[in-house]
C-alpha cells in the first residue's frame, strides 16, 4: 500500500504547502433559513463556494438570503451585501433578523465594480458576500474610455454580459479562500429551436462555477397567496400576506441534487420571512413525529383538525415547538 506521509514528505517545499491528504478538508456548511432546504443540501451551503440562487420576480429570493445572512451573523459571523439592485432595505433587513449595525453594503453598478468589491472582501476573510443581484450588472462595453456610459446605439455587443460575468467569476473563485458567496440571478427565457427554456442570468460560467444551484419560484396570482388577518388600528382586516415557495437544488457538488420542496413565506403579519414553524410541522409529518390521518392531526394526544390550526398550535405554545424540533433534528441526525 502506498504511504501518503513518505511520499508527502519527499516533495520539495513549494509543492509540500500545496498539498494535503483529503480527509484534512473540512466544508463548513451555513444552514438556511428552510429546515428541508437544509436537509437536502446535506447541512447547507458551504463556505469557500459559490452558491446560485435564482428565480422568478416574486419568489423572496433577497429576503430568504438577508434570512441567510442573519443566521450566519448569530453564529458569529461576518457578512456583507453587494447591493447591484440599489434595493437595500435596512428596515426590511432588521425584520428579517439582520443586524444593520455589523453588516457591510456596498452600492455597484457594474460587473467591474462588483468583482473588485468581492474580491477584496473575500481576500479580508469577509465569511458570507452576497450579491443582489447579478442580473442588474453592467458590463464594461456599455462605458467609454472615459468611463461615461454610451448610448443606446452603443450597448448592443452581443455577448458581452456573460463575457464579463465568466471573467468576474473566475477571479471571484481564485479569491475566495473560505466565503459563503451567493449569487442571486433573475430568471431569463434562453430561445432554442424548440422554444424557450428558463435560465438565470450570466451565461454557463455562473453555473459551471457555482457548487450548488438552487431555484425559487412562486405565484403572484391573488388566487395563490395566503391570507390572514393584518392588525389596522383597533380593526383587523384580511388580506394576502405570503405565498408558499417552491425550491429545487438544481444542481450539487456537496450532496444529491434533485431535492425538492416547499416553505410558506409570509411578507406581511407578525411572523415575517420563511415559515419555520409550518415548515416544522410538514417535517414531523413526514418523519411520523406528528401523525396524521386525512385532515386530522395527532399532537401530543390531542386530535387536531387542519394544518392551519396545528401551525397555530405550535406558534402559542413555545414549549410544545421547541420538542418538536428537538425530536425532528433526532430523528434528521
Amino acid at each position: 500500500m502506498v504511504d501518503i506521509s513518505e511520499i508527502m514528505g519527499r516533495l520539495n517545499p513549494k509543492t509540500r504547502a500545496r498539498v494535503q491528504a483529503a480527509n484534512e478538508i473540512v466544508i463548513e456548511k451555513l444552514q438556511t433559513p428552510s429546515i428541508s432546504m437544509t436537509l437536502a443540501l446535506n447541512g447547507g451551503i458551504g463556505y469557500g463556494r459559490q452558491t446560485l440562487l435564482w428565480g422568478n420576480k416574486s419568489a423572496g429570493k433577497s429576503s430568504f438570503c438577508l434570512q441567510l445572512v442573519a443566521i450566519a451573523q448569530q453564529e458569529g459571523k461576518t457578512c456583507a451585501w453587494i447591493d447591484s439592485e440599489h434595493s437595500f432595505d435596512p428596515d426590511w433587513a432588521a425584520k428579517m433578523g439582520v443586524d444593520t449595525e455589523k453588516l457591510i453594503v456596498s452600492q455597484v453598478k457594474t460587473t467591474s465594480d462588483m468583482v473588485d468589491v468581492a474580491t477584496e472582501l473575500m481576500q479580508n476573510n469577509i465569511d458570507v458576500v452576497v450579491v443582489d443581484s447579478i442580473s442588474s450588472l453592467l458590463p464594461t462595453s456599455w462605458f467609454s474610455k472615459d468611463n461615461e456610459i454610451k448610448e443606446l446605439e452603443g450597448t448592443k455587443q452581443i455577448g458581452s454580459d456573460s463575457r464579463d460575468m465568466a471573467n468576474a467569476v473566475r477571479m471571484m473563485n481564485y479569491a475566495n479562500n473560505n466565503t459563503a458567496l451567493i449569487l442571486i440571478s433573475q430568471i431569463r427565457n434562453k430561445i432554442h429551436s424548440y422554444g424557450a427554456s428558463p435560465e438565470p442570468t450570466g451565461g454557463n460560467a455562473v453555473m459551471f462555477f457555482s457548487s450548488t444551484s438552487i431555484r425559487l419560484t412562486a405565484s403572484k396570482r391573488e388566487a395563490d397567496q395566503i391570507t390572514g388577518e393584518v392588525a389596522v388600528g383597533d380593526r383587523l382586516f384580511k388580506k394576502p400576506v405570503g405565498r408558499p415557495v417552491n425550491w429545487s437544488v438544481d444542481f450539487n457538488k456537496l450532496g444529491a441534487p434533485g431535492h425538492t420542496g416547499t416553505y410558506d413565506f409570509y411578507y406581511s403579519g407578525y411572523d415575517l420571512g420563511v415559515d419555520a414553524v409550518g415548515e416544522t410541522l410538514d417535517m414531523a409529518e413526514k418523519f411520523g413525529i406528528i401523525p396524521k390521518k386525512g385532515a386530522w392531526y395527532t399532537v401530543d394526544g390531542v386530535q387536531v383538525q387542519g394544518r392551519a390550526k396545528v401551525v397555530d398550535m405550535l406558534r402559542a405554545d413555545q414549549d410544545l415547538y421547541e420538542r418538536t424540533v428537538k425530536e425532528l433534528n433526532e430523528q434528521i441526525s
